[in-house]
């Protein structure tokens, strides 16, 4: 089953109240920071240093923006924000005018060893482990929008096709998945590889990303997209069905709901 997640509604006036924008990141104004290639919401501040533990209590009990949902990140989502500001003197302050080149807790801990706990370096962007309780580091908090949950694939799907990997862009179709046009399946792939290899050049980006409905194990996320090949351009609005197929998300169903002039 696909967990639909519990936002407060005052996150999703989030997207409507950006004054500031630098690539995937965009300042809502509000205190926090939306990436919009992860779908997660960073509190924007520091929160100066302090004990593992405390910086959990921080995250569970901060009031920002309206919403009380958040949490200190894991590991790998904290890897994903070093991704998209830096570390050591490429760190971009930009989004995040307090960012220090230091260690921020995360979330991550070893089973074994319930002591040890995993941070992230914005000094040169390695993971490290270390004693909870013997260290005082920085916490950003964060917040899951309902679009995390999809934008994995959706970044892989777009990735795909935009390297022209045919193997990788089938990928994200589930076997079961009903082209449009009245297309069967064997046509439809053989269709996209000619589509996919034929340009020398493609270019695939999505914004403007919402879901529309959840329901069981199906999703429909709706976005604007914009194609670029070295000749055809276009925009269009569209909705992809989302759902499980052996364990993994899929596409099961795609559309174009109109054209963008």
């Amino acid at each position: 089953m696909i967990c639909r997640l519990s936002i407060l509604c005052s996150l999703f006036l989030l997207f409507a109240a950006c004054t500031s924008s630098a690539g995937e990141l965009k300042s809502l104004g509000n205190g926090t920071v939306l990436d919009q290639k992860t779908g997660l919401i960073w509190e924007q501040a520091d929160s100066g240093r302090m004990p593992w533990l405390e910086a959990v209590r921080y995250c569970n009990q901060l009031d920002l923006a309206n919403s009380r949902g958040w949490r200190l990140p894991f590991k790998d989502e904290l890897k994903t924000l070093v991704s998209s500001i830096g570390s050591g003197e490429n760190l971009d302050l930009k989004a995040f005018p307090e960012a220090q080149a230091e260690v921020y807790w995360s979330l991550s801990r070893e089973e074994q060893q319930p002591d040890q706990v995993w941070g992230v370096s914005f000094a040169d962007g390695k993971d490290y482990m270390f004693d909870r309780n013997s260290f005082n580091f920085q916490a950003r908090c964060l917040i899951e929008t309902a679009e995390a949950v999809y934008l994995p694939l959706l970044n892989k799907w777009k990735d795909a096709w935009s390297a022209q990997d045919v193997d990788a862009y089938l990928s994200c179709y589930a076997q079961e998945f009903s082209p449009e046009n009245g297309l069967t399946r064997d046509q439809w792939v053989a269709q996209r590889e000619v589509r996919l290899k034929r340009p020398k050049q493609i270019q695939v980006t999505v914004s403007n990303i919402k879901v529309i409905s959840e329901e069981g194990s199906r999703a429909e996320v709706m976005f604007q997209q914009a194609y670029r090949s070295d000749n055809y351009a276009d925009q269009v609005m569209k909705v992809l069905t989302l759902g499980l197929e052996r364990g993994e998300l899929v596409i099961v169903g795609e559309r174009t709901i109109s054209q963008i002039k």
